[in-house]
């Protein structure tokens, strides 16, 4: 007996809402990281300034020092794009092994090295010393509390029940 080939009665308007939300939590997460590090050393601002300058002008990363708003501003779209596209990619990773069903740090751990990877040759290959100059320790952090807050909105959104059970488990429900 043949079995026919399991489809997903997903709509199209789900993903994108996963994309959407996940991609805006990650991307929001990691401004308001460097932004708060930042504004702790007296230079608020810089590494968004330092990442555009190094993008866009090709500057040796290690030469930046100013802040340039310009600069801040354009790579703040690029940084929501790739973060729209990283939510994109996990939205549709979550339904076609249906992450979403897994352990929780399975997702976390899934979206975090995602993450570290696809920044981790981005900034290779177009932003090179970036990495250097911010720390890779830096890097690392912001990306896993990007991945955590990805992880979170879409384990709420999905398993509203194991949801509750972790905030219990950590005392905030």
């Amino acid at each position: 007996m043949n079995t026919p080939a399991r489809t997903t009665s997903v709509p199209a308007s789900s993903i994108l809402y996963d994309a959407f939300g996940a991609g805006s939590i990650g991307g929001t997460i990691v401004a308001l990281f460097f932004l708060a590090l930042d504004s702790i050393q007296g230079r608020p601002f810089h590494t968004p300034s330092l990442m555009g300058t190094v993008l866009f002008t090709s500057a040796n990363a290690s030469a930046v020092t100013d802040v340039r708003m310009d600069m801040v501003a354009y790579y703040t779209l690029v940084h929501f794009v790739v973060f729209g596209i990283l939510g994109g990619a996990v939205a549709v990773l979550l339904r076609q092994v249906e992450l979403h069903a897994k352990h929780p740090v399975l997702m976390l751990a899934a979206i975090f090295l995602l993450a570290e990877v696809l920044f981790a040759a981005a900034a290779a290959l177009m932003m090179p010393g970036v990495v250097a100059e911010v720390g890779a320790l830096r890097i690392g952090g912001a990306n896993l509390l990007a991945a955590a807050g990805m992880a979170s909105f879409l384990l709420s959104t999905h398993q509203p029940d194991v949801w509750r059970r972790v905030m219990h488990a950590v005392h905030l429900a």
